[in-house]
């Protein structure tokens, strides 16, 4: 068998290989609230990290994937614990209390909101000590297959996280969840290996071989050299913020760097002209215009 070439959602149809824009939701990163309303002209479906898509107000009007925040194990202070057989990430502010974050609570709020749901992993960085890197493949393997088994919403899309540091761990890793009911299956942790193509391209290619039927969904890798690549390999999908965080330095994808002092609306046009880059949308006359004429009806997709 072969990855289907879309996948059906309560939202709506999202068609393979798709390139998600990552939005936010709060104050923290406004250029995400202008960029927003143009997304559905651009993109199949949208990105929201479990910890911005708490500050939804109102969802997107296409397919909404929501991931388990599970990135946060990154932070200063951050750490991964073991409750009852699952991991669980307690993340310390500078300021205030621990919050804890289970796979019941992330998989609660994905049944309430998500219309594709990523099960709580937990990144192995490079340089992670043997030990502690397979503790938390390990516990990322326990959530995905305690959400599968416990997921509620029928119509709701789970995804399965793969974690790991080479392609052997990769294999192992995906191996767990052959079978399991899931619908696709999401690889973490490569954005710290991007600037090795052939490790990334080697987890992919363990991922595939052991789950041969599976959508693949590669997160944060957004360059449109490393998307043609993943796509070229059989990826189905993947996600990225680089359009607009390029685009709020005042960068351009494909062309130089622009003044810094843009006002509001230009730093908005520069990131859909990178979104529209990256994905290789084609977009009318209008809005290559509007866009500046940065955009051709036939760019070719990009990554990473």
């Amino acid at each position: 068998m072969s990855p289907p070439t879309e996948i059906q959602t309560r939202r709506g149809v999202v068609p393979f290989p798709a390139y998600l824009p990552v939005t936010t939701f709060g104050k923290k990163y406004p250029l995400d609230d202008l960029v927003r309303p143009y997304l559905p002209r651009l993109a199949p479906a949208v990105m929201v990290s479990l910890h911005y898509a708490r500050q939804m107000t109102m969802p997107p009007r296409i397919p909404l994937f929501i991931d388990s925040g599970g990135f946060a194990a990154l932070f200063k202070g951050s750490r991964v614990e073991e409750q009852r057989g699952l991991g669980v990430l307690v993340v310390q502010p500078e300021k205030g209390e621990a919050e804890t974050l289970t796979p019941s609570e992330v998989l609660d709020f994905q049944e309430r909101h998500a219309d594709v749901a990523f099960t709580l992993d937990f990144p192995v960085p490079p340089g992670t000590e043997p030990d502690e890197a397979e503790r938390r493949l390990g516990l990322t393997v326990a959530n995905a297959l305690w959400a599968v088994r416990n997921r509620r919403r029928p119509d709701l899309r789970l995804y399965a996280c793969v974690q790991a540091w080479d392609a052997e761990s990769a294999r192992r890793c995906a191996r767990s969840y052959a079978g399991q009911g899931f619908d696709g299956v999401a690889i973490g942790g490569l954005v710290p290996r991007a600037r090795d193509l052939d490790v990334v391209l080697e987890i992919v290619d363990a991922v595939r071989s052991e789950l041969p039927d599976l959508p693949i969904h590669v997160f944060g890798l957004g360059n449109p050299t490393t998307v043609r690549a993943l796509f070229e390999r059989g990826v189905q999908s993947v996600d990225s913020s680089s359009y607009v965080k390029l685009a709020a330095s005042g960068i351009s994808w494909g062309r130089e760097q622009v003044p810094r002092d843009l006002s509001p609306p230009e730093r908005l046009r520069l990131a859909l002209s990178n979104l529209a880059i990256a994905s290789g949308a084609t977009v009318g006359l209008g809005a290559q215009l509007w866009l500046g004429g940065a955009v051709r009806p036939s760019s070719p997709a990009g990554g990473g």
